[in-house]
């Protein structure tokens, strides 16, 4: 925080911006995969930012653009809302790493930029976002902590000229207004991926059974959503009951509570889990029961026992990429520089099941388990390895 105790700035002084075109934005996906993006990135001599094949839209998002904020560099800011699991950290690394990287260290003030962690308490992140502001911030990437709490901070922000991106859990009111400015979303689709999730799992069981449902941080916009997405397939399975606990995305914590669960449920016939994928596999193992399919998240560590226990179940792997604040950054520089953005845009669901996991590409041998897989978005010009992401203090 002693990195934002500097001098004020004149907010009314800050260039104002508006929304230009009322048109929805073609998603434009043209049939191409994340993982196909990174197969063709690497087979190319060059995987450098493409703002149009990056900037996919969610449908009935409209073109943003605002007035140029002068030169670079710029400040901007990273304001986090959590750090108890591995994700949110290896976030934070990688939004340092992709800061200091040759296509966008020279747009970005390298001394000002910081990210701020204020652990699930709103009017903590409210309180960072405006003394982050105040103390020059000309964009704000936001992964804030539940979506509506921050609405009148980054709408006044906004007001004032200051460029907002927020991604992950993303601002937003309840019910949707589009009267009320809160800036550009980045996300990837949060109720399909909950969706997909349970649709693999309604596959491999027939539509019949229980299955234990092991969801993320309470209150946040993602686990809402992705839970939102799989009971639209519950809902449509009725062979189907769910047994649910709470797992906050993290390893041991999903362990605990997968452990205890099976304690008095022996039979599930599949797992649902948003987090801590690996730490689920790790309590079948040591209950001794089968391990029944399971559809999770993309750490490495799950990604890994996918492959060394494809002949006792078989897995759907999705990510979260932790690369959506890299994006965010890059859309907040395109903003400043007076380049279009849709309203919302919209990151590829990077899956995987057993039989598509290709070491070395989408499942990391070598790497620790709990590091994410999906690091690399080729067409935003996001290519960062895992140590340039470990390399990082925080």
């Amino acid at each position: 925080m002693d990195r934002f105790m500097r001098r004020p700035v004149d907010r009314r002084g800050l260039l104002r911006g508006a929304a230009i075109g009322a048109g929805a934005v073609s998603l434009g996906m043209g049939g191409v995969g994340y993982y196909g993006q990174i197969a063709r990135a690497q087979d190319s001599s060059s995987s450098s930012f493409d703002p149009e094949a990056c900037y996919q839209a969610f449908p009935d998002a409209v073109t943003v653009q605002y007035e140029r904020m002068g030169d670079p560099p710029y400040k901007i800011a990273v304001s986090n809302s959590y750090i108890g699991n591995v994700w949110r950290t290896q976030m934070i690394k990688l939004a340092y790493a992709y800061s200091k990287s040759p296509d966008v260290a020279d747009l970005i003030d390298q001394e000002f930029f910081t990210c701020v962690t204020n652990d699930r308490d709103d009017a903590a992140q409210q309180a960072a976002i405006e003394n982050m502001i105040s103390n020059g911030a000309q964009a704000v990437v936001i992964l804030a902590n539940t979506p509506t709490a921050l609405v009148q901070t980054v709408q006044q922000a906004r007001a004032d000229g200051i460029v907002i991106v927020s991604f992950d859990t993303t601002v937003h009111p309840e019910p949707p207004d589009p009267s009320i400015d809160t800036g550009v979303t980045v996300n990837e689709d949060q109720v399909e991926m909950g969706r997909k999730l349970a649709q693999f799992l309604v596959e491999q069981t027939g539509g019949e059974g229980k299955i234990l449902m092991v969801n993320g941080v309470q209150g946040t916009g993602v686990d809402q959503e992705r839970r939102l997405g799989a009971q639209e397939v519950w809902d449509q399975n009725p062979g189907i009951s769910i047994v649910e606990v709470v797992g906050d995305w993290d390893p041991g914590k999903a362990q605990t509570a997968t452990a205890t669960a099976l304690a008095a449920n022996p039979d599930f016939a599949g797992v649902w889990c948003q987090g801590g994928t690996d730490g689920v596999v790790r309590a079948f193992l040591d209950a001794g029961i089968p391990i029944p399919p399971i559809a999770g998240e993309a750490e490495n560590g799950f990604r890994k026992q996918m492959l060394e226990y494809k002949d006792q179940f078989q897995g759907l792997s999705i990510g979260q990429s932790p690369a959506l604040v890299a994006v965010s950054i890059r859309a907040a520089l395109s903003l400043l520089m007076g380049e279009p953005v849709p309203s919302a845009v919209a990151m590829p669901l990077p899956m995987a099941t057993t039989d598509e996991l290709v070491p070395g590409v989408n499942v990391f041998p070598d790497a620790p388990d709990n590091f994410f897989t999906a690091t690399s978005i080729p067409s935003c010009g996001v290519n960062l390895s895992y140590e340039e992401i470990e390399a990082q203090q925080i």
